[in-house]
């Protein structure tokens, strides 16, 4: 009995000096088995730190020690640990080999029982191998799958990063998708309302022109007739007395400088020289040159139609000079290369002896055409003059 008690002891001694891990693994045994005693079930009900170490952790080894149905059924769980398995199987073969013998046993019943105590712990040492190479095996496949745990882990974190990249990256796209889409139709707005304004412009022109046809029909009609009237008259009424001189000298009823002082010098001048861009940029400035001078050969019309004098247009030319005259008698001249609107309009009136009268608001070329005994007429006065 003392030898039963010492080894019981050092059974408790051994497990209560297992490692962390083996008695981890010792108490889920323990915790498996089936119709533990009472105390014992008392002490497995507590948290599992509570057994970790201290009283409670060496009364459970010395309730579970001398209890061979208990260290039975732990020698019989492949999970148990192997450190577990060296303590408790010595202790289950001590308790079998020192059992009382029976009266028919004698020694031989007591080695019979050794040799199946050795025998069993043979099969509980291969048990024991066997156990740790699953264990080894096992814990290596959760290393693998822990390993490709960490990887899936770091792929998925991986494709949530580009996610959220590709997530902000279309939320840019369809944010300059959408500023580029208001800028189109802003451009478009602004492009729309500028055309409208310029057919607007256009329609108000095409309108002007039409009145100003009208306008020239009838002034030409009120032009044939008053040429008419002129043709009826003797010669000697057809030309004003002041045309003898020159430069023609207004009447004293005539204020200088005014409409009807123009309508006067329209009428009593030979030779009508007009300045022409000076002119058409004066009075049609933004349109372009060939539209000025068609429109001032226009408005001239009337005065070669009245028959008291052919209007002369002179512009500047590009090249060689040309000359070419309206149906109606308005002349229109191109300088030649290297010679100026003012120089042919000087040497016109230096080559004549009748009375000239030169339209522009130039005033050098006023003085000059003063100096050779003409007549100017700034353009201020010269529709009004004309359509009177």
């Amino acid at each position: 009995m003392m030898a039963a008690a010492s080894e019981d002891e050092r059974t408790v001694a051994g497990l209560v000096a297992l490692d962390a891990r083996a008695w981890a693994q010792l108490l889920r045994a323990v915790r498996r088995l089936p119709e533990p005693p009472e105390q014992l079930a008392a002490l497995l009900d507590l948290p599992t730190s509570a057994l970790a170490s201290g009283a409670r952790r060496a009364e459970l080894c010395r309730l579970l020690a001398p209890d061979t149905r208990l260290v039975g059924g732990l020698l019989a769980d492949p999970a148990l640990p192997a450190a577990a398995l060296a303590v408790l199987g010595p202790a289950m073969a001590a308790d079998t080999g020192t059992e009382p013998a029976s009266d028919d046993g004698g020694p031989a019943a007591a080695e019979d029982g050794v040799d199946r105590a050795a025998a069993r712990q043979r099969d509980l040492r291969r048990e024991v191998a066997e156990l740790r190479r699953r264990q080894d095996g096992a814990e290596a496949r959760a290393s693998v799958a822990e390993a490709r745990a960490t990887a899936a882990e770091h792929e998925r974190a991986a494709l949530e990063e580009r996610i959220a990249v590709l997530d902000t990256e279309l939320g840019q796209a369809r944010e300059e998708v959408a500023q580029a889409v208001a800028r189109a139709e802003r451009r478009a707005a602004a492009r729309t309302e500028q055309l409208e304004r310029a057919l607007a412009a256009e329609r108000s022109a095409l309108e002007v022109l039409r009145r100003e046809r009208d306008r020239d029909r009838v002034a030409l009609d009120g032009a044939r007739a008053e040429v008419a009237e002129l043709r009826a008259r003797p010669e000697s009424d057809r030309v004003p007395a002041a045309v003898a001189t020159r430069p023609l000298v207004l009447p004293d009823e005539l204020a200088p400088d005014t409409t009807e002082a123009a309508r006067w010098l329209l009428d009593g001048v030979r030779v009508l020289l007009v300045d022409g861009y000076n002119v058409s940029l004066a009075l049609r400035a933004g349109s372009p040159l060939v539209e000025q001078r068609r429109w001032l050969v226009e408005r001239l019309r009337p005065l070669a139609i009245r028959g008291s004098a052919a209007p002369v247009i002179v512009f500047d030319g590009e090249g060689q000079g040309r000359t070419q005259r309206d149906p109606s008698g308005v002349e229109v001249r191109f300088t030649a290369s290297g010679t100026i609107a003012d120089d042919e309009i000087v040497f016109a009136v230096a080559a004549t002896d009748d009375p000239v009268l030169v339209i522009t608001d130039d005033v050098e070329l006023q003085h000059r055409v003063r100096a050779e005994g003409g007549n100017v007429l700034g353009t201020v006065h010269l529709l009004g003059a004309i359509e009177g």
